[in-house]
């Protein structure tokens, strides 16, 4: 294994979920924007939304990529219908993108965050199974997720967990249906023409950069209720296919809501920001998954003078794609649970890269209560 680090060839900074493609495989920078990548790897592609993308032909320790623009604001201002390309897309989303059973090889990673502290760190390498690559809402309103999406885990590479200080007695919630249905980017594509038909919502969206086969699109959507919805796409003219999407949401403006705890007590929960993104790469005639990525921060509780703050993520990189006959795996995990609680953590620990946050984390002495 030899490690590699993407930088920004204007001013060196490291650039985080970078993607390179190297024998069928699948793998991104760190936040730190290092790469494991095996011995025998010499020409391969990388590539990331506002950069040109670069092919390596010989190993090189440092990748320097360029970026498109400096920034937006400078970009000359060309108005496109993105509304138009969502419906599209979703009209047409088996013939775009991968609609067989399939299997993949999966990293999955989770963190959280309580008032900026590191709380919970989960790294593991497995397989992720669906039926036709389609949400199925039918199903998951029965709760038989298992039907069309499972997960297993493999090895358990790293894990952490820190007791937190909250202790808000919250009433137990109704689940919903987000947590497996952002594992699909028809669910999304649902989510984001639903926002934009929202009554009395406004839809924008310009072309940053385009070339002879793609278009970026910068879009927002702004809501009634101090809501906003921004992102990034990137578009393939010729497929007509959304091949990276980005969704930032901004509910900082929006008023907390009040409930009361078990003993009756009153609290106050904020709303996250956060950002979703999807990564594509054509295999064959379809486009298949290579990263999905959730990010929250911001969800804060209050209760009299006490103040919970929490961040987390979740991310998974499908490292490749396999078809297969089967109907499910052989020992999938509850992916709604803390599938992780009882597993053993594995000596070996693959191609992982840890970033320095996460590492210092995992280096340090654990909580003595």
């Amino acid at each position: 294994m030899k490690q590699i680090k993407i930088v920004d060839l204007e001013n060196s900074k490291a650039i985080p979920n970078a993607r390179i493609i190297f024998d069928h495989q699948i793998y991104y920078s760190n936040d730190d924007g290092f790469i494991s990548l095996p011995e025998n790897a010499k020409s391969f592609d990388v590539s990331i939304s506002g950069y040109q993308s670069l092919s390596i032909s010989d190993f090189q320790s440092i990748i320097h990529l360029k970026p498109l623009y400096k920034d937006i604001d400078e970009v000359k201002i060309v108005s496109v219908d993105v509304k138009k390309i969502f419906n599209e897309v979703y009209k047409n989303y088996n013939k775009i993108y991968y609609n067989k059973p399939a299997i993949y090889d999966i990293t999955y990673s989770q963190k959280s965050f309580e008032n900026n502290q590191m709380k919970l760190l989960m790294v593991a390498d497995g397989k992720f199974w669906t039926r036709d690559g389609n949400y199925n809402a039918k199903e998951a309103f029965n709760n038989r997720f298992d039907n069309f999406v499972q997960m297993q885990i493999d090895d358990l590479r790293y894990l952490k967990t820190e007791k937190g200080d909250f202790d808000i007695k919250m009433k137990n919630q109704k689940g919903n249906h987000e947590f497996v249905g952002n594992f699909f980017f028809d669910y999304e594509l649902y989510r984001i023409i639903s926002l934009s038909n929202r009554k009395k919502s406004i839809t924008s969206a310009r072309i940053i950069y385009e070339n002879q086969t793609e278009q970026e699109i910068s879009y927002k959507i702004k809501m009634e209720a101090d809501l906003i919805y921004t992102g990034n796409i990137i578009f393939n003219k010729k497929d007509r296919a959304i091949t990276h999407y980005e969704l930032v949401f901004d509910q900082k403006n929006h008023q907390p809501t009040e409930y009361k705890d078990l003993d009756g007590e009153k609290f106050q929960q904020q709303l996250p920001n956060g950002i979703y993104v999807f990564d594509f790469y054509k295999s064959g005639e379809k486009y298949v998954p290579s990263k999905i990525s959730l990010k929250f921060e911001g969800s804060k509780f209050t209760q009299g003078d006490k103040v919970f703050d929490f961040r987390n993520s979740r991310e998974i990189i499908f490292k490749n794609l396999k078809g297969t006959d089967e109907k499910g795996l052989q020992n999938p995990v509850i992916i709604k649970g803390v599938f992780w609680k009882d597993m053993r953590v594995s000596d070996e620990k693959g191609m992982v890269n840890l970033s320095k946050e996460e590492q210092d984390f995992i280096n340090e002495k654990a909580d003595e209560n």
